[in-house]
């Protein structure tokens, strides 16, 4: 692997408790590269930006006000200069190997725009979970990296990206614009499926990446850190507004059968953000698209008779407000 450069954006708000870990991550990764590190405070209000201040690696510290995680990387693209670009989030960590595997991945498939590998998702009190779920399997057929032929279908049957998984060729980021800083919600869903318009995607099947937020969750309570998020749920057709203009007749089922897991979760937070008249009209609409789990059942047999959905909307309300992590 030739030395090359890496951009790695990481926003933060409120995040003392673990950015400092986030960041030693970072410069534990082993191999040969050189980093850029930009860390957009998005408006803390505790003391992330004096842990910043003192951090003793060499980090470039850029300040918002608070404005979501879309318009900090942004911001964090505008000024990358690396051949490479990541984001990871200052809840969240890598392995050491990820970069090394990522790179090396990209610069030997250059047909790939983009890469994820596998996940740890650790959850407060609870038995952590990897995804995808295939790598908990002893006879998967997914045993080494690969350049996916259809991002959409892998991506609806696997759920397998998750921002902080994936390192991407800067150029073609530059070229999408970046995250949608309209979108509060989704804003990351929305972006591996727009960028999967400019080209191919790779998968690693190694546990390279950690999602370890349950400490902060639990520290502001879960329905608190996400009343905001399910109030900002977009429309569906607000949401894939840049995406289908992009899509060709050939991937258009296999985009549907994703764009339906993104219907079922935008209707689950407009229920929950209590619009529900909303919320109704979208399950009735995309229901054909749901994946077929409890719940997109439930939502689609009770969407059909009007009170009836307002009673089940409710109840999903209450079991979130008390949900326990």
């Amino acid at each position: 692997m030739k030395s090359c450069k890496v951009s790695i954006i990481v926003p933060v708000f409120n995040g003392s408790f673990l950015i400092s870990r986030c960041l030693d991550s970072i410069f534990t990764q082993i191999g040969n590269f050189k980093i850029e590190v930009i860390v957009i405070d998005d408006g803390s209000t505790d003391n992330t930006l004096e842990i910043l201040e003192n951090y003793k690696k060499p980090i470039t510290i850029l300040k918002q006000v608070n404005n979501g995680p879309a318009a900090a990387r942004n911001e964090g693209i505008k000024i990358s200069t690396g051949k490479y670009l990541t984001f990871l989030d200052a809840d969240d960590y890598w392995e050491p190997a990820f970069l090394k595997e990522t790179i090396s991945f990209l610069d030997d498939n250059n047909d790939a725009i983009s890469v994820s590998v596998g996940q740890v998702h650790k959850f407060y009190a609870k038995t952590e979970k990897i995804l995808p779920n295939f790598l908990s399997e002893e006879n998967s057929n997914f045993k080494k990296p690969v350049v996916l032929n259809d991002f959409y279908a892998f991506w609806a049957n696997h759920n397998h990206v998750c921002t902080g998984s994936v390192l991407f060729r800067t150029d073609i980021v530059k070229q999408t614009g970046g995250q949608r800083s309209d979108l509060r919600i989704t804003e990351d869903l929305e972006f591996w499926a727009y960028l999967a318009t400019f080209g191919k995607w790779g998968f690693i099947p190694k546990v390279l990446f950690v999602s370890d937020g349950g400490k902060v969750t639990r520290e502001i309570g879960w329905f608190k850190k996400n009343q905001k998020r399910w109030a900002s749920a977009p429309t569906v057709k607000i949401w894939e507004s840049r995406i289908i203009k992009r899509i060709s007749n050939k991937l258009l089922p296999s985009y549907d059968t994703a764009k339906g897991r993104i219907a079922k979760n935008l209707a689950y937070s407009m229920i929950l953000s209590k619009r529900i008249n909303l919320s109704r009209k979208t399950i009735i609409k995309y229901k054909h698209l749901f994946p077929k789990d409890k719940l997109s059942l439930c939502m689609s047999f009770f969407a059909n008779y009007k009170f009836i959905f307002v009673f089940f909307s409710k109840i999903m309300f209450v079991r979130e407000r008390y949900r326990k992590l």
